[in-house]
């Protein structure tokens, strides 16, 4: 994955409580950086993420899958880069793409990925609308690959 890749970007900066007893970032500490990153794709898309956690156009989604690559080290109040962009789409799930470069010296701290699923009511999972995909595609500046949900 490219930064190139990525139409979205946000900025994070590391606090004091996000640094362990080794003075760098908490490994744990990349996964709310990721979901910053996701939230603030949605806000860029115009939704607005409501006190019952669910955004205003509806959309609930949980995250079921999360991975990541440590490549580099954060430290005391590095700026870092949040990139983010859906890569698919299935029926009912999604797959965010994120880089967490250093905004200084350009060095790739950490990839990952997320698996999301939107969810109703009783948090089962529901069918992502054409009119949201359509807005994604629209912020992306490219076609998603949907994905049939018998494909691997």
């Amino acid at each position: 994955m490219e930064t190139s890749e990525f139409t979205h970007l946000c900025q994070i900066r590391v606090r004091t409580y996000d640094i362990d007893s080794q003075g760098i970032v908490h490994n744990l500490n990349f996964l709310k950086y990721f979901e910053t990153g996701r939230v603030e794709y949605f806000r860029n898309l115009g939704y607005n993420l409501l006190p019952t956690g669910i955004f205003n156009i509806g959309l609930k989604v949980v995250v079921v899958r999360n991975e990541i690559d440590y490549l580099s080290f954060a430290f005391l109040d590095d700026l870092l880069d949040i990139y983010t962009k859906i890569s698919w789409i299935k029926k009912t799930s999604f797959c965010f793409d994120q880089i967490i470069k250093n905004n200084k010296s350009g060095i790739t701290v950490c990839k990952g990925m997320g698996i999301l699923v939107n969810v109703n009511s009783q948090n089962k999972p529901e069918k992502i609308y054409q009119n949201i995909i359509s807005e994604i595609e629209l912020f992306e500046k490219k076609t998603i690959k949907i994905i049939d949900e018998n494909e691997i």
